[in-house]
């Protein structure tokens, strides 16, 4: 392994005529392209394993190509950047309009920094995995985009510690065949959902999840499997909707203030809910029937606590170990909802009161 862009500089070039796409041609696999600090226009192709790093390095590209195209099938990791995208135009098919596309291999995505450069038309999704691409995301941040974070076809994914703004549909896009493990991240101010599986496999834990106009989760459309545990579920029209035969385990989760529901559960669901706590939405928990039938048949069998909605439960039994009890949480206002009834809830809310600090930070435009 060797740092390259030290060797590519001759006497008389300057960091101003630093030529990434040429850095990376000429690197060989495992070398570390560290970019000189500057601002950059061109689209990049990395089709060998490399490391692409740089400190205050901004990559503003304008184009119906990725700003970064990963293509190898051996590990790219890519550091430290600052990524600012959007289309030239319309994107037609065969476009691949996405900040860093990754077609094939594996690739880390990690301290970056990602920002629409214009409408959620304009800038479609900042990272895309499709077909049998592995892509771990960590420490990252992102602003606007249509559908932000995007796993297709069986790319596997891993987003840890991220901050999502403000997407225009979505802020993490899992779809058929994919899986995704969604651990600290926080996910916020999209138009639309903040997490959706729709036929693929979701693991998400202790996330924030908060202030997404229509459903904090959103489980469906195509059958899903997975978890849904330890979660923050804050100010979302529905904290979490399930449906389309999916089957998940959905546990201490701290629900609350949802304008619908909730939770909202289809007929067609298979769920084990367990230990979560369910207060102060417009209904605790709702059924719908996908067929448009009022003859409902949904039962939960969990222990759970649900307390202070307007509506208890629509269209759905509830056991007799329901527990209605003020959780009692310590100071929500500050995002500590630790409650005190033993066992239910978050898990671990001093954790999550972290994230509900860094929310609060990204919004008041600090890092």
């Amino acid at each position: 392994m060797k740092l390259i862009y030290i060797a590519l500089l001759g006497a008389a070039t300057t960091f101003a005529d630093f030529n990434i796409q040429e850095a990376i041609d000429s690197a060989k696999s495992g070398d570390v392209i560290s970019v000189p600090t500057g601002t950059y226009h061109n689209p990049l192709s990395i089709k060998k394993g490399i490391t692409l790093s740089g400190k205050n390095v901004i990559l503003d590209v304008v184009s119906n190509e990725p700003a970064i195209l990963i293509d190898s099938y051996k590990e790219v990791l890519i550091e430290g950047l600052t990524i600012q995208w959007k289309t030239a135009s319309k994107p037609e098919k065969g476009d691949t309009p996405y900040a860093v596309f990754v077609r094939s291999g594996e690739a880390t995505i990690k301290n970056c920094s990602f920002e629409a450069a214009g409408s959620g038309t304009e800038a479609p999704s900042a990272v895309s995995a499709q077909d049998k691409t592995e892509v771990k995301i960590s420490n990252c941040r992102f602003n606007g985009f249509e559908y932000t974070i995007q796993f297709w076809n069986g790319a596997e994914g891993d987003v840890e510690d991220c901050i999502i703004m403000n997407p225009g549909h979505c802020g993490i896009t899992i779809g058929s065949g994919s899986s995704a493990e969604l651990k600290r991240n926080i996910v916020t101010g999209s138009r639309y959902h903040g997490i959706r599986c729709t036929g693929g496999e979701i693991d998400a834990e202790s996330n924030l999840v908060i202030r997404n106009k229509n459903r904090g989760f959103y489980i469906g459309n195509r059958s899903a499997v997975g978890e849904i545990s330890n979660n923050l579920i804050v100010d979302n029209a529905t904290g979490i909707n399930v449906f389309a035969n999916s089957k998940l385990e959905i546990d201490h989760n701290v629900i609350v203030r949802s304008s619908y529901a909730g939770l909202a559960i289809a007929d067609t669901t298979k769920l084990d809910i367990e230990d979560n706590i369910i207060a102060d939405n417009e209904k605790g928990i709702a059924g719908f029937s996908e067929k448009k039938d009022d003859n409902l048949s949904i039962s939960i069998r969990g222990k759970n606590v649900i307390f202070g909605n307007k509506v208890t439960a629509e269209k759905i039994d509830l056991p007799s170990k329901t527990v209605e009890k003020d959780p009692a949480f310590s100071n929500p206002d500050d995002g500590l909802f630790k409650s005190a009834i033993g066992g239910m809830g978050l898990e671990n809310p001093e954790e999550l009161q972290k994230l509900w600090i860094k929310w609060q930070a990204a919004l008041d435009g600090k890092k």
